[in-house]
């Protein structure tokens, strides 16, 4: 399933690891559990079946439901995104950090807060923007030729992968409309 925006609620990881036998949850990776490594790694410990998440938000899975999951290869829906000069980038940002409506043509961005984050985002072949706010802080992920303008209020980690130079393009008005 091709995936353009993730987010990821701070407080549905709290939930996730307050109610599951394991302290960590793999959210997005390069594919899912296989039949065959779900059996293998369930003989020697904790491990959960995975499942698709099939929407914007990521929600945690209660002990007996399978984690959800996003493939990393959803993000990457063009063969040239994947060719950079580095793996990866990585910024930190606060509420001070304005930022107009942009997109980036060959890299994903995440950007990382244990404060409210929103965001006003446009996927590419829609018209009319969505937003998504997480409240008490969280993940988004956005995809290549997403355009979106982030909304910070506290310090954020912003990261990009692979690490592209010169890969952002503005709105000419800052305002959130397509970038051609």
């Amino acid at each position: 399933m091709p995936r353009s925006v993730l987010a990821i609620p701070l407080e549905e990881v709290a939930r996730h690891l307050a109610s599951n036998q394991r302290q960590d949850i793999k959210i997005v990776a390069p594919e899912r559990l296989t039949g065959e490594l779900f059996e293998r790694r369930a003989s020697t410990r904790a491990v959960k079946q995975e499942e698709l998440l099939e929407d914007v938000r990521w929600r945690h899975s209660g002990p007996s439901e399978p984690n959800l999951i996003c493939e990393s290869g959803d993000f990457v829906q063009r063969a040239e995104v994947i060719s950079s000069p580095g793996i990866l980038a990585l910024s930190f940002a606060n509420e001070k950090a304005v930022q107009d409506a942009h997109l980036h043509r060959r890299h994903v961005e995440i950007y990382f807060s244990e404060h409210p984050l929103s965001a006003e985002y446009l996927l590419p072949g829609e018209s009319e923007p969505a937003t998504v706010a997480l409240e008490h802080g969280g993940a988004l992920i956005f995809g290549p030729d997403v355009v979106h303008q982030v909304k910070l209020s506290g310090l954020t980690l912003v990261l990009e992968v692979p690490g592209v130079k010169d890969d952002k393009v503005k709105s000419d008005d800052g305002r959130m409309a397509p970038v051609l």
